[in-house]
C-alpha cells in the first residue's frame, strides 16, 4: 500500500544492475503496453539474473519480475511458478534482440497472450 492507503499501481518489477540491455528489456515491456517499475541494484557476485528475478517477482504487484545482472544476463519469473518457465532466461551476455524479446515475454505473461520465441 502507498501512503494514504492507496493501493500500488499494478506493474512488473524490474531489478537491474544497469547496462545497455536494460533499455531493450524495458522497450519490450513498453511495446506490449504493460506498466513497469525499475529498481537499480548494486552489481555484485550474489545478484545473478535468476535471483534478481525471484526477488522482483515476490515484490511485484503483478507477480512477474525481471532480473538483469551486471554480466548481461536476463531472467523472467512469475511468483506463482517457483521453478520458472523454460526459455525465459537468456544466456550471459544476452543480445539486444534477446533482451527485447524478454521484455515482450514478461509483459505477455501478464496479459495472457502467447510468448514470443527467444532468438537463438
Amino acid at each position: 500500500m502507498l501512503e494514504g492507503g492507496q493501493p500500488e499501481k499494478p506493474a512488473i518489477l524490474v531489478l537491474s544492475a544497469g547496462g545497455a540491455l536494460e533499455s531493450e528489456v524495458l522497450a519490450g515491456i513498453e511495446e506490449e503496453g504493460v506498466p513497469y517499475l525499475v529498481e537499480r541494484v548494486a552489481p555484485d557476485g550474489d545478484s545473478d539474473a535468476q535471483r534478481l528475478a525471484r526477488r522482483a517477482a515476490a515484490r511485484s504487484s503483478l507477480d512477474v519480475g525481471v532480473g538483469i545482472d551486471a554480466d548481461g544476463g536476463v531472467a523472467i519469473l512469475h511468483d506463482k511458478l517457483p521453478d520458472g518457465v523454460e526459455g525465459l532466461s537468456a544466456a550471459q551476455p544476452a543480445t539486444p534482440r534477446e533482451g527485447r524479446v524478454a521484455g515482450h515475454n514478461a509483459a505477455r505473461i501478464v496479459v495472457g497472450v502467447p510468448l514470443m520465441d527467444v532468438p537463438r
